[in-house]
C-alpha cells in the first residue's frame, strides 16, 4: 500500500486495512500492465544494443576487405631463419631479394680494473665527464664516492649510458664498474674522460667495441653494401624489415617476397564469422514456438526484417557492374548454408586468390576502373553508387596546373659572386663561379623542403634556354610560389636572373619587370554529366550516382577520357549497410532506441499520474473510513448510555413497586 497509516474496524468490526489493500491493487492493474509493456522495451532496447555490437564487430571486419589496400598484404621468407627474419609492409615490392650479413651491431661497452669492494674503497674526487657518439659531454662530479656510489651518479647524469658492477670471480679485485651504452653501433660510441685524485680511480678500457650491422645486398661488383647502427635494418630494402639474428659473411640469405594469400584468407574468415553472428541474432529473433507460443524479442519488428534483407542481399547477390570472372563470393567459394550463414570452401577460395587476386579483390571492394590512363581511380565516398559495366564518361574541361615563376634575365655565364636565393622561406646559398645547371641543380637539392623543381627554360618557361624558371611541385590553385635573390639581375647576365624583388606566380615581373608567370589550376570537368570539384589533378563528383567519386586527373589537354567503371564489392556493400544502421543519429538502431526511449517516458509519466491518482483516493477512502469508525464510535456511546438509561430506570420502576 501506499501509507503505512492504517484504520483499524474496532467499531465496525470491518478489516478497513485489508479492504483497502484491495482497492489499492485493483487500482494498480493498469499500472502493472505499463510496468510489464515497459520491462518488454528494456528488453528489446537490450536487443537492439546486443545487434549494434555485433554490427560494429562486422564493420570492423569488413573495412580492409571494402578497399583494394586491404589486400595489399605481403609476406618475407627468409633461407636463413638464424640469420635474419624479415617482415614486409604493403610499401613492399614483391620479388626475391639476396644478401649476407656480415656483421651484427655492437653496443660499446667499458670495463674498469677489479676493486676489492664495492662500498668501502673510495675512487677519489673530481669529475667524470661521459660522451656518446657526438653528443653534449655530460660532466659527473664525484666526491670522494665508492665505486657503488660511482655507479649510482652515472645512472642519474643522463648521460647515455648504463652503469653495472659485475663480478668476475677473480682474486681478491673480482668487483668491476661496466658502461655500456645505450645507443648501439658506432654512433653509440663512449668515450669517458677520468679527472679524479685521492683515491683509486678508474681506469677504461674496451670490453665491447662499437659496430655498426652490415649486410651486402647483391653480389659481385654491383653489390650494395648497407650499413645499420641497430640489427633491426628498415631502410634497406624499400617495404622490408630485417632483423639480423647472426653474422655468416659466407651464407647468402635469399629473401622471398610474395603475395600473403593467408594473411587474406584470415581476413576472409574474420569477416564470414563475424556476419554469421548477425545471422545468427536474426534468427534468434524471428523465432517462434507454436507450443508455447514464444517468440523472439524484436519478432516481426519491421526495422529489422529491412535490416537483415538489405545485408544479406549486400552480401550474397552479383556485384553489379562486372561482367568476367568471379562475380559473387559464391564464385569464390563461399557460399550461404540452410540457416543463411556463409560457409567457405577453403579449396576454392585459396585456388581464386592464387590464380587472380585482382579478381578476388573485385567481389570483395570498392573499385574503381578507368578507359584512359590519364585518369586513375582514387577513393569513393558510401554515397558513391555502382556505376554498372557502362561507366561514367569523363570530360576535363580544365586541366591541372601548377604555378611557375620564371626569372626575368637570363643567366648566360658564371655566377659572379655569392647568391642566396629564399624560396618559399628557404635560404639556398650559390656560390661564385657556379653554371646555371649547378644552379638548378642546388634548388633541386632542398625540393623537399620547398615544394619547388627548377629548370632551365625560355623567357616564357617553355622549352630550352637560359632563364631560371621555377615550378611548385604540387598542383592547383592552393599552391603559390615566391622567389627572391640576394643579388639585382640588372648588373648583366652573371646572376641567377631572379632579382632582389620578390616574384610570385601573381606578380612575376620582378626587378626586371619582365619575368614571367602563371598561378596554378586546379582540374574541371563532369563525371557522368555531373558537375565536379577540382583541388589540383583531384575531381571529384558533386552529386548524383557518382557522388564522392574522386579521380585523379594527370591529362594536359581538355576533352573526353572515356569512361570509369565503378563497382561495389560484397564487403564494401555490407559495410554501407552496417554504417547506415549503426549511424549515431539517424541509423536503424538509434531510431528504434530513441523510439523505445521515448515510450518508456510516457510509460514513467502515466505510472507517477495513475499513482498520484491512487494515492488521493487512498487518502480520501482512508478519510471516510475514520469518520465511520468515529460516528458509529458515538452511535455505540449514545447507545451504551441509553442502555444504562433505560436500566436505570427499570431499577427505578422496580424499587417503587415494592
Amino acid at each position: 500500500m501506499s501509507s503505512t497509516a492504517s484504520v483499524g474496524g474496532l467499531v465496525s468490526g470491518l478489516d478497513t486495512n485489508s479492504i483497502l489493500d484491495q482497492l489499492y491493487q485493483l487500482a494498480r492493474t493498469p499500472i502493472r500492465s505499463l510496468e510489464a509493456k515497459k520491462e518488454t522495451l528494456s528488453r528489446k532496447a537490450l536487443a537492439w544494443s546486443q545487434l549494434e555490437a555485433r554490427l560494429i564487430n562486422f564493420r570492423t571486419t569488413a573495412t580492409p576487405l571494402a578497399s583494394p589496400l586491404g589486400f595489399q598484404l605481403l609476406r618475407a621468407t627468409s633461407s636463413h631463419l638464424d640469420l635474419a627474419t624479415a617482415s614486409a609492409s604493403s610499401d613492399a615490392v614483391p620479388g626475391s631479394y639476396s644478401f649476407t650479413v656480415q656483421a651484427l651491431a655492437q653496443t660499446h661497452q667499458l670495463k674498469s680494473q677489479g676493486y676489492t669492494d664495492i662500498d668501502q674503497t673510495e675512487v677519489g674526487s673530481g669529475t667524470v665527464t661521459i660522451t656518446v657518439g657526438s653528443g653534449d659531454p655530460i660532466v659527473i662530479d664525484v666526491d670522494n664516492f665508492t665505486l657503488g656510489e660511482l655507479r649510482d651518479a652515472i645512472n642519474d647524469s643522463g648521460a647515455g649510458v648504463t652503469a653495472a658492477i659485475v663480478n668476475d670471480g677473480s682474486g681478491t679485485t673480482p668487483y668491476r664498474l661496466i658502461i655500456s651504452s645505450q645507443t648501439s653501433g658506432l654512433d653509440g660510441e663512449v668515450d669517458a674522460v677520468v679527472s679524479l685524485a685521492g683515491g683509486t680511480a678508474p681506469t677504461f678500457s674496451d670490453l665491447q667495441a662499437a659496430q655498426d650491422a652490415q649486410i651486402q645486398l647483391g653480389s659481385g661488383a654491383g653489390a650494395l653494401s648497407i650499413t645499420s647502427g641497430s640489427n633491426t635494418i628498415t631502410d634497406g630494402i624499400p617495404g622490408i624489415t630485417l632483423q639480423l639474428l647472426d653474422a655468416d659473411p659466407a651464407t647468402t640469405v635469399n629473401l622471398t617476397v610474395s603475395q600473403d594469400n593467408t594473411a587474406i584468407e584470415g581476413r576472409i574468415n574474420d569477416l564470414v564469422e563475424t556476419y554469421n553472428a548477425i545471422i545468427e541474432f536474426f534468427s534468434e529473433q524471428f523465432s517462434y514456438d507454436a507450443t508455447t507460443g514464444q517468440s523472439g524479442t524484436l519478432f516481426a519488428d519491421y526495422r529489422l526484417q529491412n535490416l537483415q534483407m538489405d545485408l544479406v542481399a549486400a552480401v550474397t547477390n552479383q556485384v553489379t557492374g562486372l561482367t568476367a570472372g568471379s562475380r559473387s563470393l559464391a564464385d569464390l567459394g563461399i557460399r550461404s548454408d540452410s540457416t543463411g550463414k556463409l560457409i567457405v570452401d577453403a579449396a576454392t577460395l585459396s585456388a581464386a586468390l592464387a590464380a587472380d587476386i585482382d579478381d578476388v579483390v573485385n567481389v570483395f571492394a570498392a573499385v574503381g576502373e578507368a578507359a584512359d590512363s590519364a585518369i586513375t581511380y582514387l577513393a569513393a565516398t558510401t554515397d558513391t553508387q555502382p556505376s554498372g559495366s557502362a561507366g561514367w564518361d569523363v570530360d576535363i574541361t580544365q586541366v591541372a596546373t601548377q604555378s611557375r615563376v620564371t626569372g626575368g634575365v637570363a643567366q648566360n655565364v658564371l655566377l659572379a659572386a655569392d647568391e642566396t636565393l629564399t624560396i618559399q622561406g628557404v635560404n639556398i646559398s650559390l656560390t661564385a663561379g657556379m653554371t646555371q645547371a649547378q644552379v638548378v641543380a642546388a634548388i633541386n637539392a632542398v625540393e623537399d623542403q620547398t615544394g619547388v623543381t627548377a629548370i632551365a627554360t625560355d623567357a616564357s618557361g617553355q622549352g630550352s634556354g637560359a632563364y631560371l624558371t621555377l615550378t611548385r611541385s604540387a598542383y592547383g590553385s592552393a599552391y603559390h610560389l615566391s622567389a627572391l635573390a640576394s643579388l639585382s639581375n640588372q648588373g648583366g647576365n652573371d646572376t641567377s636572373g631572379l632579382g632582389n624583388v620578390t616574384v610570385t606566380d601573381e606578380t612575376p615581373g620582378g626587378e626586371s619587370g619582365v619575368g614571367t608567370g602563371a598561378a596554378g589550376f586546379d582540374v574541371d570537368g563532369t563525371i557522368g554529366g555531373e558537375s565536379a570539384t577540382g583541388s589540383g589533378q583531384r575531381l571529384t563528383a558533386d552529386s548524383g550516382d557518382p557522388h564522392g567519386l574522386a579521380l585523379l586527373v594527370t591529362a594536359t589537354e581538355t576533352g573526353s577520357y572515356g569512361n570509369v567503371v565503378f563497382t561495389v564489392g560484397a564487403a564494401e556493400a555490407a559495410f554501407r549497410v552496417v554504417v547506415d544502421a549503426t549511424d549515431t543519429y539517424e541509423g536503424t538502431i538509434a531510431a528504434a532506441r530513441d523510439l523505445i526511449d521515448d515510450t518508456i517516458t510516457d510509460i514513467d509519466q502515466e505510472i507517477a499520474r495513475l499513482d498520484g491518482l491512487i494515492e488521493q483516493e487512498q487518502t480520501r477512502l482512508r478519510a471516510s473510513f475514520a469518520r465511520m469508525e468515529e460516528a458509529l464510535a458515538k452511535f455505540e456511546s449514545q447507545s451504551q448510555l441509553l442502555t444504562r438509561y433505560v436500566s436505570q430506570m427499570q431499577a427505578n420502576s422496580s424499587g417503587s413497586s415494592s
